[in-house]
């Protein structure tokens, strides 16, 4: 069991440096001058995380290589790590920091502690009114699928409240197809079940799995792969 090995020092041959977090007087936050340790192996991250060994690029047989790491706070980091050697984040531990999680995990393609960080955030996240568009935006910029479609069933649900208080500005255009399908799968209850252009997320997600084919990305980009491969 590969999960024995985590922050196993004597058989490490490759080493993380992660900056901690330091309070300034203003009450704010900045990249402190000390680090936690993360020793890790090499061929563990090559199999589970390629980002993370390609970090490390190559080194002389022997030598401990050591990469510092300034984008994710320790705390997050060690999850990261920790599900890269087979480990499992809590929920709770999800919900905590979901956002930091997600963003740790989009940048080195951990895609299955990213869909799971989304799912923690979809679960604990109160969509309102007042915060739906950020939400939105926010769900676009990372390819959240299920968090942006929790918010745009939302605006369908709240059309008449939203519209007449929420700004739609700084919406990007291609969101629109997306609420306007939403709109025409909650009125045609009669809808085809094998019509990949109206399924949602969670079903394209399940045919995708059963395909073998990549789960992460845009509704769009699923329903995509999903045409390009129906055999």
């Amino acid at each position: 069991m590969i999960q024995g090995m985590f922050r196993d020092q004597e058989t490490a041959d490759v080493l993380f440096e992660v900056s901690k977090m330091e309070a300034n007087e203003d009450g704010s936050t900045k990249r402190g001058k000390s680090y936690v340790h993360f020793p890790a192996h090499r061929s563990i991250l090559q199999g589970c995380a390629p980002m993370l060994a390609a970090l490390f690029g190559t080194s002389n047989k022997g030598e401990l290589a050591t990469v510092a790491v300034h984008d994710v706070k320790p705390k997050v980091f060690r999850h990261l790590l920790w599900y890269v050697y087979g480990g499992t984040v809590s929920n709770e531990a999800l919900k905590a920091d979901a956002k930091d999680i997600i963003d740790a995990a989009d940048k080195y393609s951990i895609v299955g502690l990213k869909l799971a960080a989304e799912a923690a955030l979809v679960e604990s996240t109160n969509i309102t009114v007042e915060n739906a568009i950020d939400n939105l935006l926010y769900a676009d910029s990372k390819n959240l699928a299920v968090l942006k479609e929790a918010v745009i069933d939302f605006l369908v649900d709240n059309g008449k409240e939203v519209s007449s208080k929420a700004s739609f500005d700084d919406l990007p255009g291609h969101v629109v197809k997306d609420v306007l399908v939403a709109t025409a799968r909650k009125e045609d209850k009669k809808r085809d079940a094998d019509d990949i252009d109206m399924m949602r997320v969670s079903e394209l997600r399940r045919k995708l799995h059963q395909k073998g084919l990549d789960v992460e990305g845009s509704r769009e980009a699923m329903i995509e792969a999903l045409k390009s491969n129906s055999f």
